[in-house]
């Protein structure tokens, strides 16, 4: 009974064992680094991208605040006074930014108020639409509040940055830049003030 039930053990081994070309690709290792590089390449390309694409747009931010400053300290000096021109002010605004963005699509708004509690907050998208018609240009005179804003849509390359930064249906991210001044009494040059 031994001898019967040892062959049927062996015959039910035999049974069960993976095929004979399974068991040739058990004793061979020569592919093992491509699969585990099949398996890892996509989660690590895709966290690499997004690294790169969110430091980017941290770096293009940072760059068109600093460069709304620049330009804001200028305003608020007097070197750029009350005779300053919108296309003057948008050149100002371009060359500090010229390395990122491309100027044609920079949204650029300069307003004048009473107190500071008459100044708006930028526009923020509705519906996955932004509406820039509120923006316009006033060029501040001497002891005046004045705010600048500048606002650029990002392109955003990688699928899941775009679901965490981008609220338009463009699926831009919306770079908004601000400064809020009053103007130093600097010697008015211009007729309007």
């Amino acid at each position: 009974m031994s001898k019967a039930h040892d062959n049927a053990r062996r015959g039910l081994r035999r049974y069960l064992q993976a095929p004979r070309i399974v068991r040739r690709f058990r004793r061979k290792d020569d592919g093992t680094t491509a699969v585990e590089f099949a398996i890892l390449a996509f989660p690590f390309f895709l966290l690499l991208f997004g690294i790169i694409e969110s430091s980017l747009l941290f770096f293009a931010g940072q760059m068109l605040e600093s460069s709304v400053d620049d330009v804001g300290r200028k305003v608020r000096t007097g070197q750029l006074d009350d005779t300053l021109t919108e296309s003057q002010f948008k050149n100002e605004i371009c060359s500090a930014t010229a390395l990122l963005f491309d100027c044609s699509k920079l949204k650029v708004d300069l307003k004048v108020a009473a107190k500071f509690d008459d100044l708006e907050d930028p526009p923020t998208p509705e519906n996955g639409e932004i509406d820039h018609s509120a923006y316009g240009f006033a060029a501040p005179c001497p002891e005046q509040i004045a705010m600048i804003t500048v606002s650029y849509e990002w392109p955003v390359f990688t699928n899941y940055v775009v679901a965490q930064v981008s609220a338009l249906n463009s699926r831009n991210a919306l770079l908004n830049a601000m400064a809020v001044f009053r103007t130093e009494p600097y010697p008015a040059h211009g007729g309007s003030c």
